[in-house]
């Protein structure tokens, strides 16, 4: 049986590790991030967040759930 991939799972790991690497990259002083720099980077992260749970097919009911009883 082949596993399918959580996109949303995948790009959520991928966005905050991004943003976390970038964070450090900061904390290092080896890049200099204003204020406004940091908050496009969460909202670029979260917004990509958010298109791919937007993305992601919506399963059908299961029969338990169809199950008005």
């Amino acid at each position: 049986m082949k596993r399918r991939v959580n996109r949303v799972s995948l790009v959520a790991g991928i966005a905050l590790v991004l943003l976390g690497s970038l964070l450090c990259l900061d904390q290092l002083d080896l890049i200099s991030l204003g204020m406004g720099v940091t908050a496009a980077a969460l909202c670029a992260a979260a917004g990509a967040i958010l298109v791919a749970s937007g993305l992601e097919p919506v399963a059908p009911p299961s029969a338990e759930e169809r199950d008005d009883g």
